[in-house]
């Protein structure tokens, strides 16, 4: 991680929830969801990605983010397990309550701020939209629920929706009657409700269908491209108050990170019913919405069709790369409004007229310009084009940023929440899946062991990280964080010290007990990403050395496509955290979850795994933990590399009020403490 604080970095436990990074936001993921992976910027300078696309990242746009009960942590501070539950009546069931908010003496003015990449969805909960370049801008369009300051405290933004906890199993959130959506349609426990019944899984009946280039296709079953750890275990139709504002959720079973996972608005339920259902009238068709699904609940043979138009549309419905024509794609209940974009280019947000039930921004105008070349965010902060940039850190990156001093330009560099990892695919019939040597589990097995033992993950760390950051190791982990309390009994269990040195000789004895000869690896990272390039060409050039064809699959869609594995065989990403919850391991890594992009199954884990998700104790969560990663590396999943480093700059004469933050949204968390200086 990259924050200067490291005290706060090592709280996280590194099973914290994930989002695709894109590393100096180019090839990392965020989610800012429960149980989305997205992706986020990696600023490590290497390179990191979270599911890029819901999914700890540096700055360097490619990156991912994934998390398994929400974006919060129980009781606003993040222990060392990351997860506990509030009394029972507590006000603090979503995170510390934040109460009223200021209003700025005056509002105006206007930032500039760089992205390594455009948006691609205005709804960020998605598998294929989990990604920081969407979690970013949707930080600030959309109201949200609770949020993370710099401390890691988690707060409850109780005046848009207040949330109290029944019992261990019942809890309760209520919206603020004052809230609503940009067209005028108030938000109510409906917007609420369509997040829970998107994302629970109770009205799917098929899975998500792609074509060959990992496009969303429609099929004859309902399957919605999203899911939550914590919604999963809510199988009892939710209740609605009489008012519409309340909704509560009754967990059939313990779960560890509900504090975590408070229903977030992600679209406006209206919205997707008029369009789903063909209505024309915003009340008629939430009420048309809310009935079908109760049906459904009751009889699956009832108004299924019109839960899968629902389905459809919020799979898709709300993607697109510039400003619709249709406004009612890209509603707002938050701070600001999206009042342009432009493709490749930029989008610019203006201060929300209506919104009084959150925080109360001071800048005016927010634009995000996109600039996916890190030197090239550099030149743009020189020549004042941009006020703040996130880039991947680089040596080179640093060390110009540095020469700006004299033009007010100030740079915050630290640890960050992504880490850099490559995962392999099982389920796609090509080098590392069984079903390519007529189901020869063990032949497969030992192709991927082979590989593993090609990643010069020393090598890529000694050139690519230790420039910027002197101290910097090879983690040894995918779940927890170097430096966190359990970090060394983690490591020394794992068997991860079995893959720390590259061993040729190694792979290529393995090939030849395997029986297979020169096999071909379809090697996936972004495009325009300096330090995965890098880091591509030493693993390249090591694997070669064993016999392996590598194919080299840079992609300016990686964090999309990550679901698409007809087109790769190991993908190069960071994953982003945006919570300290535990329960974010498991959509990674459990059998067919929402970041298990690669078919991965492994019946022990996924036991300790739902076992983790119930688990408060962090003397208990620790051998579960371990299990799942001795399996990991004995099944040769895939490999991890280092932490990510991070690097904000901005032109402090343009604006003020920058603070770093290791989760998504990064340092967008606190866009109301931003001013223009005076003069």
């Amino acid at each position: 991680m990259t924050k200067t604080r490291a005290v706060s970095i090592t709280a996280l436990l590194a099973a914290s929830a994930l989002v695709l990074a894109a590393c100096g936001n180019t090839g990392q993921a965020g989610q800012t969801t429960p149980s989305v992976a997205t992706s986020a910027p990696d600023t490590s300078g290497a390179g990191a990605g979270s599911s890029e696309s819901s999914a700890p990242p540096a700055t360097d746009s490619s990156a991912s983010s994934s998390s398994g009960g929400g974006s919060g942590s129980s009781s606003g501070t993040a222990t060392a397990s990351g997860s506990s539950a509030p009394p029972s009546g507590d006000a603090a069931a979503c995170g510390k309550p934040h109460g009223a908010w200021t209003a700025p003496a005056s509002t105006g003015g206007s930032v500039n701020v760089s992205l390594n990449e455009g948006m691609t969805s205005w709804n960020g909960a998605n598998a294929h939209s989990n990604s920081v370049y969407n979690a970013y801008p949707l930080n600030l369009t959309q109201a949200n629920i609770q949020y993370y300051d710099d401390q890691l405290v988690l707060n409850n933004t109780d005046s848009f929706v207040t949330c109290k906890k029944i019992d261990d199993s019942t809890y309760s959130y209520t919206v603020n009657k004052a809230a609503k959506w940009s067209d005028g349609v108030p938000v109510t426990a409906a917007d609420m409700f369509l997040t829970w019944a998107a994302q629970s899984g109770v009205f799917n009946t098929g899975e998500v269908q792609t074509d060959e280039a990992g496009n969303l296709v429609k099929s004859n079953a309902i399957a919605f491209d999203t899911s939550s750890e914590a919604f999963q275990l809510v199988k009892e139709m939710p209740k609605i108050s009489d008012d519409g504002q309340t909704i509560t959720l009754k967990y059939s079973e313990f779960f560890v990170d509900t504090v975590l996972s408070p229903p977030q608005p992600q679209v406006a339920a209206h919205v997707v019913a008029m369009h789903a259902l063909g209505e024309t009238d915003a009340k008629k068709a939430t009420d048309d919405l809310m009935a079908a699904f109760a049906a459904n609940f009751k009889d699956k043979k009832t108004d299924g069709d019109k839960i899968k138009k629902i389905a459809d549309f919020w799979n898709t419905g709300f993607d697109f790369t510039q400003l619709p024509s249709d406004k009612s794609l890209y509603l707002s209940d938050g701070a600001y409004l999206m009042t342009d974009f432009k493709k490749d280019q930029y989008l610019t947000l203006e201060l929300n007229p209506d919104y009084n039930w959150g925080p109360k921004p001071a800048i005016k105008t927010i634009t995000y310009k996109f600039l996916p070349d890190a030197m090239a965010s550099v030149q743009a902060l020189q020549n004042g084009e941009v006020d703040v940039i996130n880039p991947q850190p680089t040596a080179d990156v640093l060390g110009a940023v540095q020469k700006l001093k004299n033009q007010g330009i100030e740079t915050q560099t630290g640890g960050g929440g992504t880490y850099e990892h490559v995962d392999l695919a099982v389920n796609n019939k090509g080098p590392f899946d069984p079903a390519a040597y007529g189901g020869d589990k063990d032949k497969a097995l030992k192709v991927r062991q082979a590989f593993l033992k090609t990643i010069p993950r020393e090598d890529i760390v000694n050139k690519l990280i230790k420039p910027l950051n002197p101290e910097a190791t090879v983690r040894q982990s995918f779940n927890i964080v170097p430096g966190s309390p359990t970090y060394d009994a983690v490591v020394a269990a794992n068997g991860s010290k079995d893959w720390t040195a590259v061993d040729i000789e190694g792979a290529k004895k393995l090939l030849a007990d395997a029986g297979v000869t020169s096999p071909k690896v379809r090697f996936m990272y972004a495009d325009k990403n300096a330090r995965r390039a890098n880091e591509y060409k030493l693993i390249a050039a090591s694997a070669s050395l064993a016999g392996f064809q590598m194919v080299d699959g840079k992609n300016p869609d990686w964090s999309s496509q990550l679901p698409n594995t007809k087109i790769y065989d190991a993908a190069l990403f960071g994953w982003q955290s945006n919570s300290t919850g535990v329960s974010s391991i498991s959509p990674q890594f459990r059998t067919k979850q929402q970041n298990n992009f690669y078919g991965y199954s492994n019946p022990e884990s996924d036991k300790a795994l739902l076992t983790l998700n119930k688990t408060t104790d962090v003397a208990k969560q620790t051998p579960l933990i371990i299990q799942v990663e001795k399996n990991l590396f004995a099944d040769a999943f895939g490999t991890v590399i280092f932490q990510f480093p991070d690097l904000v700059s901005f032109n402090s004469k343009k604006i003020a009020g920058i603070k770093q933050m290791p989760l998504v949204p990064g340092y967008f968390w606190n866009y109301w403490e931003w001013t223009v200086p005076a003069g």
